[in-house]
Order: structure tokens, then sequence, then C-alpha cells
């Protein structure tokens, strides 16, 4: 179970890579998993310092690579990687060759 929960953070990290700043509903969408599960990921990988929550009144679709339009309202909480989840993904990527 616990290599499970490790593939699902792994997975999430690595939507963030692609998408650079996105929220629950979404990442939950676009990797076919249930939005609660994201959630709990998300909050997890936060408690750890992998990921960050993003502040502000809207977010320009430049930072927010996977939405349609050119602002994003702030009704979801937005997540990206920090510094330390982006380290973290570098290595497994290394690990893995």
């Amino acid at each position: 179970m616990q290599d499970d929960k490790n593939d699902l953070k792994l997975l999430i990290l690595r939507h963030l890579k692609a998408a650079n700043v996105d929220y629950a509903f979404s990442i939950a969408r676009n990797l076919g998993i249930k939005t609660e599960d994201a959630v709990k990921g998300l909050e997890e990988l936060e408690d750890e310092g992998f990921v960050v929550k993003v502040f502000g009144r809207g977010l320009k679709r430049t930072k927010a690579k996977m939405k349609r339009s050119p602002e994003v309202r702030k009704h979801h909480t937005y997540y990206m990687l920090t510094k330390k989840g982006k380290a973290y993904l570098k290595e497994n990527e290394r690990n893995k060759s």
C-alpha cells in the first residue's frame, strides 16, 4: 500500500511539473483518480515540502499551462512544485535510468 501512495504522489508531482500550477479537481481528472485522493496526496506533498499553495486573486494562463481561459479565477486552491519537489523529480528520473 505504501508503494501505491508513493506512486500516486509521484504522478501528482509529474503532473504539476507539466502543468506548472493546478488544482485538485483538475489533477484528478487528468490522472483518472478520485478528487479525494488528489486532495489527500496534495496535502501530504505540501506537508513534506514538495508542493506549495499558490495565492493571488487570479492566475495568468501562462502560469497555469493547462487552463483554457486567459485568466483563472481563484475559486480553487492551486498548487505548484517547490524547489524540493523539482529536485525530487529530477533525482527520481535519474535513478530510473
